[in-house]
């Protein structure tokens, strides 16, 4: 098997050879500008192919790759869906060169069709499965070209792909190391048998989805060969090369333009994906001469839980942040990579031992999101990126699972994609946050319609709506998140999972002195009699997550809340299940925000009238919405004295702090505190 070592020199960028050097230098005026959008064009012709062709939601949501490499495996440019396998669609490529290129059992020609899904080897999780193909042109292998795709079942010990549950890999279902499914051109159907074998709760979905990948890939082979017959291979060359130069001097100049330093940050998640307790996540990111690199030692030890990463998932999440934010202007290639160096420490959960789970990964990663979104805010703050500051998002949603048979007597495992893609956007230093934002891993996300949901599967929405008090506070509040609730319809019983790292204790930080988004847990009705109140014209029904918590509404039934993060569940007609999402951190003093932005986002049920009081401390009229700016700035003088009371001397405060502790059931899996250095023996069977 691939190890960290192995998968981190995989994504390095190789060192150019001359004739791509030579080939480079070759490009004649506007040959760069009209043959790199040429490329990108293909590429997006490839992700239309498998979109059109697929039929999984999370392939139609926008969690989706198509990319071309040049001939050694470099990422040369990318339409997305995420930016996740972007970064590490490079690592099964570079793998079969190494193994299997002069391998008389297996090699590499023209017509070879390639797959995997194994996290271990460049993946995020086993439910992103992709397909690649070489690129010949003239009988020389010229490039190769991926297409990924988050399938929503796996075959595991749960249905859906994100065991919740799963100690080991050996729970997660299929797990596909790179193999040939296909031979001059043509795919084996003994091989797609197999896999629709392993994936028997959906293998409509795993054959059609495989076949839309494929396509793809064949699409942007064909584009790639009649450029080269009309141009040449060496502009093909020359071109691949010119992209990838392009990024890394921009991304070069871009990180000198920052003031040197080390700039460091810490979140924390509140499950194991088996048991509430604390983890923490830590970076050290350091700019030094035009380059940068990201420290994530500091971080919690891996644990028997299915929380847990490999380093080429971490380095897939830095991705997403590095290319949306401070590098959003450069060509999406692995140029990037020339001058950012990242050490993920082996034995954390973010890169832990081969055996353990790591199907809900992407939940581990994103702790890269906020902190990154902190850490480089930081750096970039005092230069022409200030506009560019944001903590950017938590990635919290409940990503729902749902699995049974619908109303048209067909199979059905997926992910409920809407929820996925309505999280909130961090504020930045002039503006508010987005509400309901979209999917940060992949920011051409897109959310179903509910008409969608509601005919292929066997649901009905009883409310979709954004979430009041969802966002962080500060001068520029953070976006909200997306109340959803989901009843069963049409189906005697349906199975469902949901994942999430934080149900307790905020993952996502405000920047300079703004408040934390707020946590959401999870909200399920049993013995609910909702069906019938609809036929009976019921008005009081929930519309919202408080609603339905607090039972004020004419529902009946159990109202259990809980932890977002569940294994599977059964729920019976007419039960109800809330799905929602967080926002994200605010930026800035929240006494700074201005009282008709408070009263605005009250009139819109963005915040509640205590918020409005008690954090923003607006005073307005109730009936009319006005503020009373004499009461307001009478409220904030109060609050700013109350401040300065409690206020201490910073060493004074540190050294109290320093002291404390959380209570030692929460640190089970911190590892030693404060360190977090691993303190026990982790044994999988």
């Amino acid at each position: 098997m691939f190890n960290a070592e192995m998968v981190t020199r995989a994504m390095a960028p190789e060192e150019p050879t001359e004739e791509e050097m030579r080939d480079a230098d070759a490009l004649g005026p506007g040959d760069y500008e009209i043959y790199s959008e040429n490329v990108n064009l293909m590429l997006q012709e490839g992700k239309e192919v498998m979109t059109k062709m697929g039929i999984s939601s999370m392939l139609h949501s926008g969690d989706t790759l198509v990319a071309v490499y040049t001939a050694r495996g470099d990422l040369v440019s990318a339409v997305l869906g995420t930016y996740l396998h972007s970064v590490t669609g490079q690592v099964p490529i570079k793998f079969v060169r190494e193994r299997f290129a002069d391998d008389p059992s297996v090699g590499v020609s023209e017509g070879d069709i390639y797959y995997c899904n194994e996290a271990l080897y460049g993946g995020i999780h086993n439910p992103d499965q992709f397909a690649f193909m070489p690129v010949f042109a003239d009988g020389e292998l010229l490039a190769w070209v991926v297409s990924g795709a988050h399938q929503s079942e796996t075959g595991g010990s749960e249905p859906g792909g994100e065991v919740t549950q799963a100690h080991t890999r050996h729970d997660e279902g299929m797990k596909l190391t790179p193999i040939k499914i296909g031979e001059r051109y043509r795919l084996k159907n003994d091989l797609l048998l197999m896999m629709e074998n392993f994936i028997s709760r959906a293998p409509r979905m795993q054959v059609t989805d495989v076949k839309a990948r494929v396509a793809a890939c064949d699409r942007v082979r064909i584009r790639l060969q009649e450029l080269a017959a009309r141009r040449g291979s060496s502009l093909v060359r020359g071109l691949f090369r010119r992209m990838i130069q392009q990024t890394s001097a921009g991304v070069r100049a871009r990180i000198e333009s920052w003031p040197d330093g080390v700039y460091r940050h810490n979140v924390f998640m509140d499950t194991t994906g088996h048991e509430d307790g604390l983890l923490r996540a830590s970076v050290a990111v350091t700019v030094r001469a035009g380059r940068l690199t990201l420290d994530f030692d500091g971080t919690s030890p891996e644990h028997e839980g299915s929380y847990n990463a490999f380093t080429n998932v971490i380095r897939g999440h830095c991705a997403v942040n590095l290319y949306q934010f401070p590098f959003h202007d450069f060509p999406i290639s692995s140029g990037m990579f020339d001058h950012i160096d990242i050490n993920v420490p082996h034995g954390s959960f973010f890169d832990a031992d081969p055996e353990a789970a790591i199907s809900c990964s992407p939940l581990v990663g994103a702790m890269v999101f906020p902190l990154l979104g902190v850490a480089l805010s930081k750096a970039m703050y005092p230069t022409e990126q200030r506009d560019l500051v944001c903590g950017f998002t938590a990635s919290s949603a409940s990503a729902v699972m749902v699995a049974g048979t619908n109303q048209h007597g067909v199979r059905v495992t997926d992910f409920m994609g809407y929820p996925l893609n309505a999280y909130g956007l961090a504020a930045r230093s002039d503006r508010d946050g987005i509400d309901v934002w979209g999917f940060p891993h992949g920011p051409w996300g897109k959310a179903p319609d509910v008409e969608d949901i509601e005919s292929e599967f066997p649901l009905l929405h009883v409310y979709q709506k954004q979430q009041r008090d969802t966002c962080g506070y500060g001068r520029y509040r953070g976006g909200v998140g997306a109340a959803v609730g989901y009843a069963v319809y049409r189906t005697s019983h349906l199975a469902f999972t949901s994942s999430q790292k934080e149900s307790r204790f905020p993952a996502h930080n405000g920047l300079f002195g703004g408040y934390s988004m707020t946590v959401v847990p999870g909200i399920r009705v049993l013995g609910a009699d909702l069906l019938e109140l609809m036929a009976q014209g019921e008005p009081n029904l929930p519309t919202d997550d408080y609603a339905l918590a607090g039972g004020d509404s004419a529902l009946g039934g159990e109202i259990i809340v809980e932890h977002q993060t569940r294994g599977i569940r059964i729920l019976r007609e007419g039960e109800v299940l809330a799905a929602s999402t967080q926002g994200s951190g605010g930026y800035g003093d929240v006494l700074e925000r201005d009282p008709e932005a408070v009263v605005a986002d009250l009139r819109a049920d963005l915040i509640s009238a205590w918020t409005a009081r008690e954090v923003f401390a607006v005073v307005h009229d109730p009936e009319t919405l006005l503020v009373d700016e004499p009461a307001t700035a009478r409220l904030r003088d109060e609050h700013r004295a109350r401040r300065l009371a409690n206020a201490r001397p910073y060493g004074e405060f540190i050294e109290e702090w320093e002291r404390r502790r959380p209570p030692e059931a929460v640190l089970k899996y911190f590892g030693e505190w404060p360190s977090a250095r691993p303190n026990r023996v982790v044994v999988r069977i």
